[in-house]
């Protein structure tokens, strides 16, 4: 078996190297037990294990060198111990590192921890997490264990069985089924287009179509019939041979990424393997496709149709005001026409009823011809259903089919939208007897009561609904990555059930398992706030504190500038620049950074390094990259295009992030730009970027705040206090910021975030929660945050009866956190095992209509800890001014 290559030589070099410690951190792990002295005579034999003892205490592994450490002078003058040459037999340096183990309750690397770190490799392997992550998370899982880190060979040979085993097993299953007539379904893909010879017909499903267009979904819908036929037939050996929806996606990429011929060229197991896997993730994102372009239809229709009938009542407005000004009129002159008569002395009192009755019935008839032809005009406007029946050609044109082709989960969506569903597909003729229970009451008369049966009506309203399920999770796809049911994102039950403990454990989540152990500091802080704050407020310590009748006025100051506070900009040479190129060649000398960009199958030789600075640079500066092959030396424009395609991926981009950030971490300045060099204070925020209207993309959407009438995206990314960008992402201008939060945070080995703020799109109280249990401290600036309600562990009477000025809106609902903190605990490991992301299980968790249980659960618990946050944001001019600087 090839050695297997996981870390640059930088790297390797960096992970067995002696540790390279502060002086601060030399007298914490070179404090050596007594115990382990108290034997030792010479200074030598002392000095010896107290350097070894330093090395594994800061590391979990014995990273000694005698040659070059840099710790050897610091312990020698512990000892007073002069030395001139180092040398120990091999036979001490065991015993001298058996008997720390042994002290420190070091695990023995037994057969159970190997098995463990197998498992563990397996599961990041089967997720297609990068080779060098697994790596770094088995070397913390080994210090999790208690055990010594293993060696780099044994590490790499454990990801290498976990790399290999995978596609091993799928490809033995797969063999005894190569002469299985189902499998010939997949030589059409290989055979060449009649219209052009040199096109294959594979490459006619390689791109996604985003556009909403009739035309354009009609082909998309052709491109889903024809896969969705192929996966009909391949199912069963797709299901046998264990392709799983991730290792699906991670092979179609080289049918997507690659030249057929190179297809072609594969073994004959290999190219079915390939292709099964490529006829799989097509159906599961074809589905997804149509789907959003399903949604964004609707969307458009729903506001059309709005717009229209606002735009209608607007032009009938001047007709309405004259028909009311004309029934004011007319009440009035009847008024003051029976005032006349009332006041005619001429007339006896029976001659003034007899003209009072007369005038009436006069006016009567004009009064109910003005109220009729309001009654038009009433009707008219208030009739939103003759708006939305005129868009259902329209409708119909572009989603009949959709609908018609998508498979839905019949056992866990709405049975009342699956029947109407079932019912369009089978019946050609939609009549009355078509389903109308998923109607509402209002739509159900619109459609049946108006004297007849309105079927296009009926079909945009079913259009209406089936968006609206799918959104607030009432209707569930079977097949697809990002609407399937939310219990089929978690981790398996029964594997939580046998594993609970274990997983607990290797996540340092131990703490969490007994709910009345983990709560009750959380209600003591809680309780703690609440006196402290008020208290401060009561004594008048809070200045920035005012109270009012039915609320308060809260100030910050804002930061003063210290006067002899200086920027670092006299560092920088005024009347020079540096060049681009010259600045990324000085920093990958330093950093290496452009060894993070492998070629997709991790094991092919890297590339140029004039290449990829070629392809980032025209990223970078916006530059295509036939006009950087133009402006440069010895670069085609297809070498630039194979690095675009094998190498410039969002994974190793973001390893040659890391690497940057991480080197200017150990830099002095960075430390100089936070406010608190002791505290990393992190935050996110969304910047808006317009969309060409030439451009089609599902990832963009419409915001007239931001956008006008155009399509936008949000870029979400992640900095620290010294401008440090470690994470972004592109999301859909509608999408809600705070799902993105824990993604970031969790995505992300380069920097430590001590306290994490957003702005309010960032933030809910299930945020709140559950960056909470993972580890975090989360300080949002909220919008209006006077508006947030406290939330307390005992009753409002209970604090006011206290003296408290600040009291919670009620007792938070403890018993609903504990019957559903297994639950929780299942929601969070299936973040930390990288099942899903927490992204797209909140997406489903927060879609449904009635809110879902553990959903309830997380957002009482992040009451809780939301509170907590406002009560110390309150008290704290510090912490405000660190928020909103």
């Amino acid at each position: 078996m090839p050695t297997l290559s996981i870390l640059s030589k930088h790297e390797l070099e960096e992970f067995t190297a002696e540790p390279t410690l502060t002086i601060q951190e030399k007298r914490h792990f070179f404090k050596i037990p007594e115990i382990l002295l108290r034997d030792l005579n010479s200074s030598k034999n002392k000095f010896l294990i107290t350097l070894l003892w330093g090395c594994f205490k800061s590391t979990n592994k014995f990273t000694l060198d005698l040659k070059t450490n840099s710790n050897i002078e610091f312990v020698a003058n512990m000892y007073d111990y002069k030395y001139d040459h180092l040398e120990f037999s091999s036979t001490t340096l065991y015993r001298y590192k058996q008997q720390i183990l042994k002290y420190l309750k070091v695990n023995s690397y037994t057969d159970e921890i190997k098995s463990t770190l197998q498992k563990e490799a397996n599961n990041l392997a089967n997720n297609f997490i990068h080779r060098k992550k697994i790596f770094y998370i088995l070397v913390n899982l080994s210090k999790k264990l208690n055990i010594e880190v293993p060696s780099y060979t044994e590490l790499t040979r454990i990801i290498q069985v976990a790399l290999n085993t995978q596609k091993k097993d799928i490809l033995e299953k797969l063999e005894p089924s190569l002469e299985d007539e189902r499998l010939k379904v997949l030589d059409e893909f290989l055979e060449k287009e009649e219209k052009s010879k040199n096109r294959y017909k594979i490459a006619y499903f390689r791109k996604l179509e985003h556009s909403t267009a009739k035309n354009q979904m009609l082909l998309s819908l052709g491109k889903l019939n024809t896969i969705q036929s192929k996966y009909n037939i391949l199912k069963e050996i797709i299901d046998s041979v264990g392709i799983t929806p991730k290792i699906a996606q991670y092979y179609a990429k080289w049918v997507e990424k690659g030249k057929t011929f190179q297809l072609n060229q594969t073994n004959t197991l290999n190219q079915k393997f390939t292709l099964l896997s490529f006829v799989y993730y097509q159906y599961l994102i074809r589905n997804d496709n149509l789907i959003e372009r399903f949604i964004s239809t609707v969307q458009s229709a729903k506001n059309s149709s709005f717009r229209a009938q606002k735009d209608f009542s607007f032009e009938l407005e001047p007709k309405k005001n004259q028909v009311l000004q004309s029934l004011e009129d007319a009440n009035i002159s009847t008024l003051n026409e029976i005032e006349a008569i009332v006041k005619d002395e001429k007339l006896s009192a029976v001659k003034k009823v007899v003209a009072i009755e007369q005038l009436i019935e006069k006016k009567t008839q004009t009064l109910k011809n003005i109220l009729d032809e309001k009654k038009v005009f009433d009707t008219v406007l208030e009739n939103k259903y003759d708006f939305i029946e005129k868009k259902s050609i329209s409708l119909q044109g572009k989603l009949s089919g959709v609908l018609k082709a998508i498979e839905f989960d019949e056992a866990t969506s709405n049975k009342n939208i699956i029947a109407a569903i079932k019912h369009f597909r089978e019946t050609s003729n939609i009549t009355t007897k078509a389903p109308k229970e998923f109607l509402s009451d209002e739509g159900r008369t619109a459609v049946y009561d108006s004297g007849k049966f309105r079927i296009s009506l009926y079909k945009a309203l079913l259009f209406f609904h089936v968006s609206d399920a799918i959104k607030n999770g009432t209707l569930n796809l079977k097949y697809s990555l990002k609407y399937r049911n939310f219990e089929d994102y978690l981790i398996d039950n029964d594997e939580w059930e046998k594993n609970k403990e274990t997983l607990l454990k290797v996540h340092e989540l131990e703490g969490l398992k007994d709910y009345d152990e983990f709560i009750e500091p959380v209600k003591e802080r809680l309780d703690g706030s609440f006196k402290q704050t008020n208290e401060n407020i009561k004594n008048g310590f809070n200045t920035c504190f005012t109270e009012t009748d039915n609320s308060y006025i809260l100030k910050t100051p804002k930061l003063d500038k210290k006067e002899d506070e200086e920027t670092i900009a006299k560092y920088f040479p005024s009347n020079e620049y540096i060049s681009i190129i010259d600045l990324l060649h000085a920093v990958n000398k330093e950093v290496d950074f452009l060894s993070s960009f492998q070629h997709y199958n991790q094991g092919k030789s890297k590339t140029n390094h004039n290449l990829l600075l070629a392809a980032l640079l025209g990223y970078g500066c916006n530059l295509s990259l036939p006009k950087i092959s133009k402006i440069s030396k010895e670069i085609s424009e297809n070498k630039l295009d194979t690095v675009k395609l094998w190498y410039l991926s969002e994974e190793n981009t973001s390893e040659a992030n890391d690497k940057i950030v991480t080197f200017m971490d150990d830099l002095e300045i960075i430390k100089f730009m936070r406010a608190n060099q002791d505290i990393n204070h992190t935050s996110s925020d969304g910047q808006k970027y317009n969309i060409a209207q030439s451009i089609d993309s599902t990832n963009a959407g419409y915001s007239f705040k931001y956008f006008g009438t155009d399509k936008g995206v949000v870029a979400y990314t992640f900095i620290d206090e010294s401008h440090r960008l470690f994470h972004s992402q592109v999301i859909n201008v509608s999408e809600r910021e705070s799902g993105y939060v824990i993604d970031g945070l969790l995505n992300n080995s380069s920097v430590k975030s001590d306290i994490h703020s957003t702005d309010t799109h960032g933030f809910t109280e299930v945020i709140f929660g559950l960056i909470n249990l993972l580890g975090f401290s989360f300080a949002p600036r909220i919008r209006n945050f006077k508006d947030q309600q406290l939330y307390g562990c005992n009753s409002p009477k209970f604090y006011r009866n206290l003296g408290y000025i600040l009291l919670p809106k009620r007792k938070i609902n403890e018993q609903v956190i504990r019957e559903n903190w297994d639950g929780i605990l299942r929601f969070i490991i299936t973040i930390k095992e990288r099942k899903t992301t927490a992204t797209q299980l909140l997406k489903r968790l927060t879609s449904y209509s009635r809110q879902h249980k553990l959903y309830t659960a997380l957002k009482e618990f992040g009451k809780m800890i939301k509170t907590d946050f406002l009560l110390n944001y309150i008290d704290d001019v510090t912490l405000r001014q660190r928020i909103e600087k």
